[in-house]
């Protein structure tokens, strides 16, 4: 394998292909591109192990295998599991973890009702067979993609956001939430979104809607629209897939090979053109637009090819008929009401108006082929771009997958732009790094660190995993339970290891300040999604629909993931409290902890709003008996009753004035409290 520096090739331009014309082409001097010995040993490259949990001495403790993975190391350092969460604790716990949403006061009563020995099992089950479930944890998948609902409009505009362009990827959303709650196998998952449009429909249609819109993956990237080198664009489209790809699946950062060979892990500039050229033989726009002008993004029917056809046909007819009645207007500028023969086009109009079927759903999907009217438009391979720009390039380089991980002796890509070959070696169980990236990906999810504490990088710049073992364990059981999300979600729940108290000692918070060695559960605030859905459950005013296009702002029903992400907005309630930023792929969101956010739960009108409607709820289902109506709140609120200070408290801010009032001060009091706020 070659690392090349610039060289001029006199009369190379002569003997170029289809893109010579264009920019500069170059041919590098050879050096030696070598793969360390400290890459080829590093502990993520190597296979998965099937490795045997530990023997433990407090044997009594653990409730599956991973909890022996976890004593093994707490004892080795001379130290012990926290108690367990009490139930109602853990209730809302796994409720909010696995839903987004706070536990039911049924939810409550049935579980601290239960005391059989499959309790805990039956919360579980029952939350993942929740639509919720999909809807809480399709964000943090969102998270990963870099995932827009809008991604053009000017923040220094009057237009009103509803107003920009709205594309298909709210199609994409539904279709994550949709394969999470069907427990979609993940290897399936990698492969819809990287090559669903190639994939034949498993019931046999003509069309499969699903695999088209998976590839949104691939479509819905961060690319500036008003560039006016168009060439620089498409060249960034490949680039954001292969980082997007290695981040999201692999936990590479192969997007650090375009411009020269990687700096620390093992793939050389040639693996990231054997690459590129399979996305550059991918296409994602249908036109590139004039220079300075708006690209326009593939908006792909989702019907067969017949049904566009003879729609087309029929806006044909129509448009012709409409045609004829305004040259007979332009003949006569007024004709008569009564006059036969525009009766006759008016008649036809409208029956052709009425009959005409509605526009066909269409979603941005990938598609093959290169781009049209650019640089690289056929399925082709592509020649190095020295330091990264299209205008110097260096020899071409065949089709293929990095050759450390994949292999020297690969089966050449002769055949489409290799989306396929992509999607299979990501998602083969050979791959040491896909299975061990989402298990992690899971943990981190769960306990707010992964056992891998950079969930999108296992390059040699990583953080060693605080438990390689279990992480292996898990990465092999992962795949045994068919890569099912919802059975790994079980294991890691039914543990001893969630199921315990977040109050540690004082010694023991000193010993472990980060909890590595995961000897408690850390104590998280929620995140701005869940916060804002919590607050309309517990105003009785949540939408639990599924699906469909996203609303304007804040103020509608729906749950946050229903709420427009736009690419172009940094002032957004969402940012506030740290979401994602979808201009990148993030593998963690970062807690700040600032004015702002008190002075938006103090003053703005959305939790003003709801703790008028809680209070209203409260008024509502609890009349008479204001004590009653205090411990309704707090089960409400907190799925715990309040106890005797808490009560005298509300008391005291209730009678500070009068009426309604009084609840509502009380009502917004406990919807800004830490305890609200965050996950035990």
């Amino acid at each position: 394998m070659l690392a090349l520096t610039l060289v001029a090739l006199p009369g190379w331009l002569d003997q170029s292909p289809t893109w010579a014309n264009e920019p500069t082409a170059t041919v590098l001097s050879e050096a030696v591109f070598q793969v360390t010995e400290q890459q080829r040993s590093w502990w993520a490259f190597q296979a998965v192990r099937n490795r045997v949990p530990p023997v433990v001495e407090n044997s009594s403790w653990p409730q599956n295998e991973i909890d022996q993975f976890i004593l093994a190391e707490l004892e080795a350092r001379g130290r012990q599991p926290t108690s367990p969460a009490d139930r109602r604790t853990w209730l809302r716990r796994a409720t909010l973890d696995l839903t987004g949403l706070p536990p039911t006061q049924e939810d409550v009563g049935a579980f601290l009702a239960d005391d059989s020995s499959q309790a805990f099992a039956k919360v579980v089950d029952q939350l993942l067979a929740s639509p919720a479930y999909g809807q809480r944890w399709a964000r943090h998948w969102l998270d990963v993609v870099r995932y827009a609902d809008f991604y053009r409009g000017d923040p220094n505009s009057r237009k009103k956001p509803d107003t920009f362009e709205t594309t298909q990827a709210w199609r994409y959303r539904d279709w994550v939430v949709d394969s999470l709650n069907g427990d979609l196998p993940f290897n399936q998952f990698i492969v819809h979104q990287i090559a669903g449009d190639l994939l034949p429909s498993p019931h046999g249609d003509e069309i499969y809607p699903a695999g088209l819109i998976a590839t949104t993956f691939l479509s819905n990237g961060v690319w500036d629209f008003g560039d006016a080198d168009k060439e620089k664009i498409v060249s960034d489209m490949a680039d954001d897939n292969i980082d997007t790809i290695g981040k999201a699946f692999l936990g590479l950062t192969l997007g650090c090979a375009r411009c020269h060979d990687h700096k620390y892990d093992p793939i050389s500039q040639q693996d990231y053109y054997g690459l590129a050229g399979v996305f550059y033989s991918t296409h994602f726009l249908t036109d590139l637009g004039r220079k300075g002008g708006e690209y326009l993004l593939n908006r792909v029917p989702l019907v067969p090819k017949s049904v566009v056809e003879q729609r087309a046909e029929r806006v044909k007819q129509l448009n012709e008929t409409k045609k004829k009645l305004a040259e007979l207007e332009k003949r006569e500028p007024q004709p008569a009401d009564d006059d036969p023969e525009r009766l006759m086009l008016v008649a036809k109009r409208d029956k052709q108006q009425s009959a005409l079927p509605p526009e066909p759903p269409r979603a941005l999907a990938a598609q093959e082929g290169g781009t049209p009217g650019g640089l690289f438009p056929n399925i082709q391979d592509v020649p190095i771009h020295v330091r990264g720009s299209y205008t110097q390039l260096g020899p071409v380089v065949p089709r293929r997958l990095p050759e450390f991980f994949a292999g020297e002796s690969q089966t050449p890509i002769t055949g489409g732009s290799g989306r396929r070959q992509v999607a299979n070696w990501v998602a083969s169980t050979a791959n040491p790094l896909t299975t061990r990236v989402i298990v992690n990906r899971v943990w981190h999810w769960h306990f707010g660190a992964g056992l891998v504490r950079t969930p999108s990088n296992f390059g040699t710049l990583s953080e060693l995993p605080t438990h390689p073992a279990l992480l292996d364990w898990l990465a092999v059981r992962f795949v045994e339970d068919g890569w099912s999300l919802k059975q790994l979600h079980r294991r890691i729940m039914l543990s001893a290891t969630y199921q315990q108290s977040s109050v540690g000692s004082r010694e023991q918070r000193a010993q472990d300040p980060d909890n590595r060695w995961l000897g408690r559960f850390a104590s998280r605030r929620l995140e701005a999604e869940p916060i804002r859905d919590a607050m309309l459950v517990a105003a009785g005013r949540l939408d639990p629909a599924l699906g469909g296009p996203a609303g304007a702002d804040l103020t509608i029903r729906r749950r946050s993931l229903y709420v427009q992400t736009a690419r172009w907005k940094r002032s957004s309630y969402a940012m506030l409290f740290d979401a994602a930023n979808p201009d990148a792929s993030t593998e963690k969101r970062h807690v700040s902890t600032v004015a702002p956010q008190s002075l938006f739960l103090l003053n703005n009108d959305f939790p003003l709003s709801q703790a008028g409607q809680l209070a209203q709820r409260l008024i509502r289902e609890v009349p008479s008996d204001a004590a009653a109506r205090i411990q309704h709140a707090y089960q409400l609120l907190f799925a715990r009753p309040a106890n005797s200070e808490e009560v005298a408290i509300a008391r005291q801010i209730v009678a500070s004035s009068d009426g309604q009032t009084g609840w509502e001060d009380l009502a917004h009091v406990l919807l800004c409290s830490n305890e609200f706020v965050y996950l035990d």
